[in-house]
């Protein structure tokens, strides 16, 4: 298709769009919709319409009806077939997954004895429509056969850098709403794509809770590992020493910055929070940060000397990612890759509040993590892995597991 045909083309569809006595912001959804899982059609087939050749991997077979219930509406959409069934867009099957996720949620917290007047208000605001046992048991059994594999799948390759971090949501155990902790655990591979490792939905962060998912993320394959990235949570500390001894660990600065704050007097806060931003911020190594360190405490041993003690101390812990090429060190030295997820699993469970179970909880993280890892592995690398060095396979330093 030439650009002037093109252009008549977008020309007609926003005159039709426009024209249209639908919903204007549901009428270029779903044409947008529709369009988009044409392309992949074609893309799927590798042919034009009535185009013969040896390139050819299958035939148009015309379309489907699906009823797809949105934020804006009911789409009544026309999905693309081909004769030999192998072809499915890959935007419906993301969305059903994320959607299911929470419909599953919402649903268990009406079978739990949550008001079916909440339950019904939430399901018309995001959905446009309430939520019938049928669907709910179906979205249930084709969720956990799908996640289940992804959550406990063989990790291929070494991942040099993991990243660790965990949040807290609220659910209801033993008829008690308590705090539960979605473990979550990032990997860089030797490749440079991110991934998501693995999730794990646990009572609290103690040093068998941590324990555990490391323990499962090395028996799932975990190996090549050299940089640990996360806070100074004393279990996951425990855990991180016992699992993977040697491994270097990188104290997020973000945490550690918030922690020194806490520690100063109100007016030395400013200072502190400028002099720490330097020292990471503008040294061209990890001597030249070492030195900025060793002045900051100095400065600060006469009027504070508690504070110069712990920045003594656990300052050096912030260091770490200085020893790893320096292109990395932006991205390594705090677990901003974990809090950009973790925004996104909030945004998702605040909808809920308080889970039902454990379980259910599990179920939406996992969901919701699974679309990001296979956006990561799709997208160009993230970190430039050729200036790091990666030892050879037999010789890469896998995580000891507890004996």
């Amino acid at each position: 298709m030439t650009r002037v045909e093109k252009s008549r083309a977008m020309a007609t569809w926003m005159q039709a769009v426009l024209s249209s006595d639908e919903d204007l912001l549901a009428e270029v959804l779903r044409r947008g919709l529709e369009a988009l899982m044409e392309a992949e059609r074609d893309a799927y087939v590798n042919a034009e319409p009535f185009e013969r050749g040896e390139e050819r991997q299958a035939q148009r077979n015309g379309y489907k009806p699906r009823t797809l219930t949105t934020r804006v509406g009911r789409l009544e959409l026309q999905v693309p077939k081909t004769r030999d069934g192998g072809f499915y867009p890959s935007i419906l099957q993301r969305y059903q997954r994320s959607e299911a996720a929470l419909i599953t949620a919402l649903a268990e917290c009406y079978v739990q004895g949550v008001s079916t007047r909440k339950v019904g208000v939430i399901c018309q605001e995001l959905f446009g429509d309430t939520l019938s046992h049928e669907t709910v048991s179906r979205y249930v059994q084709e969720l956990d056969a799908e996640l289940e594999p992804w959550r406990t799948r063989p990790l291929e390759g070494a991942f040099p850098y993991v990243i660790l971090d965990a949040r807290y949501e609220k659910a209801r155990v033993d008829h008690r709403i308590v705090d539960v902790a979605v473990l979550v655990a990032i990997g860089v591979s030797e490749e440079g794509h991110r991934q998501v490792l693995g999730v794990e939905v646990v009572h609290g962060e103690t040093r068998t809770s941590w324990g555990e998912f490391l323990e499962h993320l090395i028996g799932r394959g975990l190996t090549g590992v050299q940089l640990i990235v996360s806070d100074a949570h004393a279990g996951l500390q425990d855990a991180r020493r016992r699992h993977f001894p040697g491994v270097e660990w990188q104290r997020c600065q973000r945490h550690f910055l918030m922690n020194a704050l806490d520690k100063a007097p109100k007016a030395l806060k400013d200072q502190l929070h400028a002099r720490l931003r330097e020292i990471w911020d503008q040294s061209f190594g990890y001597e030249a940060a070492r030195e900025g360190l060793d002045k900051l405490v100095a400065d600060l041993e006469a009027q504070h000397p508690d504070l110069a003690a712990w920045l003594e101390s656990d300052g050096e812990q912030t260091l770490t990612c200085l020893r790893f090429p320096p292109t990395h060190w932006l991205r390594i030295r705090t677990t901003n890759g974990n809090e950009r997820l973790n925004e996104e699993l909030y945004r998702r469970s605040r909808v809920v509040r308080i889970f039902p179970n454990p379980e259910s909880c599990c179920r939406l993280a996992t969901a919701l993590l699974k679309e990001w890892h296979e956006d990561w592995i799709t997208q160009r690398v993230y970190l430039n892995m050729e200036h790091l060095e990666i030892p050879a396979r037999e010789q890469a330093l896998p995580g000891v597991a507890c004996t």
